[in-house]
C-alpha cells in the first residue's frame, strides 16, 4: 500500500509537470518556449523591412515641415529664390500649409478600403508611386497654385501610407517588440523633419523638393522583395504564403517555433470570414470596439493639441519672429537633433517602461515650456523691456518641449493604436483615427497663421499647454497599459475595462 501511495503521489507530481506548461501556455506570456524566443534577438530581414516601409515616413516627415524652409524662400522677393516670383500672402501661407491636411483627411476615408483589397504591400507601393509624382510635381512647381495642388497631391498620398504602415509594421512584428518597433513611426518621421531641415537652407526650393522624394525611389526597388503580411494572408486563407512569410521575417525560429506562431495566427484570424465583411460601422456595434476608439484616439489628440504640428510647420518662421540671435533654419536643425535622439532613446525603453507610463509624464512636462514660450510671446506682444534678457527663452522652450514630447506623447501613440483593434478592423479604424487627426491637423496649421495675426501668439500657444495638461489627467484616468500583451489579451483586456 506505501509502495501504492508513493506510486500516485509520483503520477500526480508528474501530471502536474506535464499540465503547467499547456495551463501557462494558454494564459500567454508564461509559457517556457514563448519566454526563450523573447529573448532572441530581431531578425536582420525584419528591421530591413520596417526600414524600408519607413522611408514612406521619411518622405512624410519631410514634407510635413516642408512649410519651414520653404516659406523663408517664399516669402522673398528676390526672384532668383523665390519660384513664383513674389511674397505669399498670410491666406496663401494658410493654404500652403493646410490644404494638405484636407486632402489627406479625403485619402483615408478613400484609402483603407484598398488596403484590404489590394493588401498592404502593394498599397505601400502604390503610395510610393503616387508620392514621388507629387514631389516632382511640386519641386517644378512655379506659380502659388501649383505648389498648392502639389502639396494637396502629397497630402493625399501621405495620408494612404500613414493608415498602412502602422498596420504592416504591427502584422509582421511579436508581442515584445511591437511596441519598439512602433516607436520607430515616430523616429522615422524626426529623421525626414531633420533631413528637410537640413537640405532646405542649402538648395533652391526646386532641388530641396527632389532631393526629400529621393529616400522613395529606395522603397520602390527594394520593397517589391519584401513579404505581404502574414496576418494579411492568413486573413486570406493563404497559409502557404503566410508561412513562407514567417519563415523570412523570423528566421532566427526553428520549425516548431514557427508552426506555433502560425497557429497563433490562425487562432487569432479565426473569424476571418466576418472580418471580410468588417467596415467602419463595426467599430461602433460592440462596446469594446468604441472604447478602443477612444482609447486611441486620446493620445493622438493630446499629441496634436500640443501644438507640435504647428511648431514644426512653422518652425523656421516661428524662431525669426521670436527675435532670437539664432536663425530659424539653424534652431530648426538643432530641434531635429534633439526629437531624433529622443525617438531613438524611446524605442528601445518603451517596452520596459511601459507606454502609459511615458505618455503621462510626457504630457505633463510637455505643458510646462510651452507655458514659459507664451509668456515670452506675451512679453513681445507688450513690448516689454524683460525681452533684452529673455532672449535665450525660446530656444530653450521649444527644445525643453521637443525633448520631453519626444519621450512619450511624440512617439508612443503610434505604437499604442497599432494594439488596441482586431486585425479585420484595423483598416477601419486607421481611417477613422486619421480622419479625425487630419482634420485636427487642418484645422491648426491653416487657422495658426491667421489666428496668431489676430491674436497674438502667445494665446495659441497657452492654449496648447493647456491641452497637455489636461491631456496628462485623461491619461491618468482612462489609458490602460498594453505593455507585453498580445492581440488576443488586449482584447480580453478590453472586454473588461
Amino acid at each position: 500500500m506505501a509502495k501504492e501511495e508513493n506510486f500516485d503521489k509520483k503520477s500526480e507530481i508528474l501530471y502536474e509537470v506535464r499540465y503547467l506548461p499547456t495551463e501557462k501556455f494558454e494564459n500567454g506570456q508564461k509559457l517556457e518556449p514563448e519566454l526563450k524566443n523573447e529573448k532572441r534577438p530581431d531578425t536582420l530581414f525584419l528591421y530591413i523591412s520596417i526600414i524600408l516601409a519607413e522611408m514612406l515616413i521619411v518622405v512624410s516627415g519631410a514634407n510635413v515641415v516642408w512649410t519651414s524652409p520653404a516659406l523663408v524662400k517664399l516669402y522673398s522677393n528676390d526672384t532668383e529664390v523665390n519660384p513664383v516670383g513674389r511674397p505669399v500672402t498670410t491666406m496663401e501661407v494658410s493654404m500652403i500649409a493646410g490644404l494638405p491636411s484636407l486632402s489627406a483627411l479625403i485619402g483615408t476615408m478613400v484609402l483603407p478600403k484598398i488596403s484590404d483589397f489590394l493588401g498592404r504591400k502593394r498599397h505601400l507601393l502604390l503610395m510610393g508611386l503616387w508620392t514621388l509624382l507629387g514631389g516632382v510635381a511640386l519641386a517644378f512647381s512655379t506659380k502659388v497654385i501649383y505648389v498648392i495642388i502639389s502639396r494637396s497631391f502629397l497630402g493625399f498620398a501621405i495620408s494612404g501610407a500613414w493608415t498602412i504602415v502602422p498596420i504592416y509594421i504591427a502584422e509582421i512584428c511579436e508581442n515584445h517588440n511591437r511596441g519598439k518597433f512602433g516607436c520607430f513611426l515616430g523616429l522615422f518621421h524626426q529623421i525626414g523633419h531633420f533631413f528637410a531641415f537640413v537640405v532646405g537652407p542649402l538648395f533652391s526650393l526646386r532641388n530641396f523638393s527632389l532631393i526629400i522624394t529621393a529616400p522613395i525611389l529606395i522603397f520602390l526597388i527594394f520593397f517589391v522583395l519584401i513579404p505581404e503580411s502574414p496576418i494579411y494572408l492568413m486573413s486570406k486563407g493563404k497559409e502557404k504564403e503566410c508561412k513562407e512569410a514567417l519563415r523570412k521575417f523570423r528566421n532566427n525560429k526553428s520549425e516548431e517555433d514557427l508552426e506555433k506562431d502560425f497557429l497563433q495566427i490562425k487562432e487569432t484570424l479565426k473569424g476571418r470570414a466576418e472580418a471580410k465583411k468588417a467596415n467602419v460601422l463595426d467599430l461602433f456595434k460592440k462596446r469594446e470596439n468604441r472604447f478602443a476608439l477612444m482609447l486611441a484616439l486620446l493620445p493622438l489628440l493630446v499629441q496634436h493639441f500640443s501644438g507640435i504640428s504647428i511648431i514644426m510647420t512653422y518652425l523656421a518662421p516661428f524662431f525669426n519672429a521670436a527675435g532670437t540671435s539664432i536663425s530659424g533654419n539653424i534652431a530648426a536643425v538643432i530641434v531635429s537633433m534633439v526629437k531624433i535622439s529622443c525617438y531613438i532613446f524611446t524605442s528601445f525603453v518603451v517596452e520596459r517602461f511601459g507606454r502609459r507610463r511615458m505618455l503621462l509624464i510626457s504630457a505633463t512636462g510637455t505643458g510646462i515650456p510651452l507655458f514659459a514660450l507664451g509668456m515670452y510671446f506675451y512679453l513681445q506682444y507688450t513690448n516689454s523691456d524683460l525681452l533684452h534678457f529673455l532672449q535665450w527663452l525660446p530656444l530653450v522652450a521649444i527644445l525643453s518641449n521637443v525633448f520631453i514630447y519626444s519621450m512619450g506623447i511624440g512617439p508612443v501613440p503610434m505604437a499604442v493604436i497599432s494594439e488596441l483593434f482586431p486585425s479585420d478592423l484595423r483598416a477601419a479604424s486607421s481611417a477613422v483615427i486619421n480622419t479625425v487627426v487630419t482634420t485636427i491637423v487642418f484645422g491648426l496649421t491653416s487657422g495658426f497663421p491667421l489666428f496668431s495675426e489676430a491674436y497674438g501668439i502667445h494665446w495659441c500657444v497657452w492654449m496648447f499647454s493647456l491641452c497637455c495638461f489636461v491631456g496628462a489627467i485623461l491619461i491618468y484616468f482612462f489609458l490602460p497599459e498594453t505593455k507585453g500583451k498580445s492581440f488576443s489579451e488586449i482584447q480580453e483586456m478590453l472586454k473588461m475595462y
